[in-house]
């Protein structure tokens, strides 16, 4: 009865809305536009990669101006259509690699981010993304 109309349901409190108060100077240097423009150049990079091998496409936004990708991947889909481990391979194959962030089950369209990526994770994540395909004969 006595909350405000707007926060109806579950309001951030105490802890959370310090810990976003203690991070929003780490947030302002992360998003400079210099720093920006970098992450969108490393995301547009990552994107021609594997655009280049005919199993993914960047569905949205082309050319993209955002870290956060949305793909399609049909050879990833036909990949588990063979797999034992069905719609769940893709993230076992990346588990096993130490690559976390694709929501298990997830194969034919999936989000993904390289903002604050290393260069050198980013490629890891690309070559990693080539291998799965070789492995199972799509690519």
């Amino acid at each position: 009865k006595i909350k405000e109309v707007e926060l109806i349901g579950c309001t951030a409190r105490s802890a959370s809305i310090m810990t976003l108060i203690a991070s929003f100077q780490r947030i302002l240097e992360r998003t400079k536009k210099e720093n920006w423009e970098k992450e969108i150049f490393k995301s547009k990079k990552f994107i021609k990669s594997l655009e280049d091998t005919n199993q993914f496409q960047l569905l949205g936004e082309n050319p993209h101006n955002h870290d956060v990708m949305f793909f399609e991947s049909n050879g990833f889909y036909n990949c588990s259509l063979r797999s034992k481990d069905g719609r769940y391979f893709l993230y076992n194959e990346l588990k096993q690699r130490k690559i976390h962030g694709i929501k298990p089950g997830l194969t034919k369209n999936f989000r993904m981010s390289t903002y604050g990526l290393s260069n050198e994770n980013t490629k890891y994540i690309c070559d990693t993304f080539k291998e799965i395909l070789q492995k199972y004969k799509q690519l």
